[in-house]
């Protein structure tokens, strides 16, 4: 496998032209890839915590689910208990309280059992019927009320507004929305390429990607684990954006390498690996050592924005509790690339679907399944 250090290749720099991020002049050193060699060794040198109260979020977010309707088969209750939701929180979310760690667990679940209703089908929704769906999850979105025709969808995401509604700000309970919206879009998105068997361009891979994968959702969540909102001249500045996507990016593309099995059995190619041997044709160990690397190249970008936050602070004159409030936020984004990637190895979620997924609930009411089109 090559070392993506060290890689001078032709396709180096533009790989990340295409993808919309700059090319790193170097990746760090670290000491051990032994973890999981398709990973950039720089994401095990972080240092991040992790909440004690994983445990009980485990148990709470099974019992949450199984309240609004979202697991009911047995088979559907011991996956979704099997991939243990509250330690991946807890990883991520490590300075939460109790409460509000609980209340992301929840949110991580809705997305991943929403996912599941696209992914781990043997055969692909229908556009047109899910374009209906989602649009009554949109509609639940905006008036923070169930829509009738979403069920425990629509119901468990009501529930998860009431919550939310009490811990977040106006601000940020609309950036919420807005990004919520945009997981939507891409959902539908990645359903549409999905029935056609498609694989989208290398240039349009990377916002597609984060749409897809809901991460600036799970990022506003970050202000409410770390009980510190942030003003919009810091979110939206140059800095702060840079760090959202560079880190959107590293947890993305890292959840690529780690479901590439399970996606490919499936018939999902929204997925880097895949984007890469179709983009510069190459053999599959080839597109994962380029993963690889682009991977630690972003996590590169991270890092060197990081060290503009001073700058950031003195330009806006941060008073200490801005300043309080960016710092804890930075440090759950990093979080967050070192915890999906330690969860990620481990969790039962990323194994291969099984021919006959049991445990996959019927949640999507009027929508028709379409055999999906060969990718041969």
């Amino acid at each position: 496998m090559e070392q993506g250090t060290n890689d001078t290749t032709p396709h180096a720099a533009t790989d990340m032209i295409a993808l919309g991020t700059a090319p790193a002049a170097s990746a760090p050193s670290c000491a051990d890839s032994s973890v999981h060699p398709s990973l950039p060794a720089a994401i095990w040198a972080l240092q991040t915590p992790v909440s004690p109260a994983a445990d009980l979020a485990n148990a709470h977010v099974v019992a949450w689910a199984r309240r609004h309707g979202l697991v009911r088969s047995a088979a559907a209750e011991r996956r979704l208990a099997s991939v243990r939701l509250g330690d991946f929180a807890a990883r991520v979310y490590p300075t939460a309280a109790v409460g509000d760690l609980l209340l992301t667990t929840d949110w991580i679940a809705w997305l991943d059992i929403l996912d599941d209703q696209n992914d781990d089908r043997r055969t692909a929704l229908d556009p047109q019927g899910f374009d209906g769906f989602l649009a009554g999850v949109a509609d639940a979105a905006s008036t923070a009320t169930p829509h009738p025709d979403t069920g425990p969808i629509g119901d468990a995401l009501g529930d998860l507004w009431a919550r939310t509604r009490v811990r977040a700000g106006s601000r940020l309970c609309r950036r919420l929305r807005l990004h919520l919206l945009e997981y939507l879009a891409g959902n539908l998105q990645q359903a549409a390429y999905r029935g056609l068997g498609d694989v989208c361009d290398l240039a349009e891979y990377g916002a597609l990607r984060r749409a897809a994968g809901g991460i600036l959702v799970t990022f506003d969540l970050i202000e409410i684990a770390g009980a510190a909102e942030l003003p919009p001249s810091v979110y939206y500045s140059r800095t702060y954006q840079r760090l959202l996507t560079a880190a959107g990016d590293v947890v993305c593309w890292t959840n690529d390498v780690l479901t590439l099995d399970k996606e490919t059995a499936a018939g999902d190619l929204l997925n880097m690996v895949t984007v890469l041997q179709r983009a510069r044709r190459r053999s599959r160990s080839e597109a994962l050592a380029r993963a690889r690397d682009l991977i630690g190249r972003r996590l590169a970008d991270f890092q060197r924005a990081e060290e503009d936050l001073p700058g950031l602070c003195t330009a806006l004159d941060l008073d200490r509790t801005h300043q309080q409030a960016l710092t804890a936020c930075v440090g759950l984004l990093r979080a967050w690339m070192r915890g999906h990637a330690a969860w990620g190895i481990s969790t039962s979620r990323y194994a291969p679907v099984p021919a006959d997924p049991a445990y996959l609930e019927e949640l999507i009411p009027g929508s028709a399944h379409t055999e999906p089109v060969s990718d041969t």
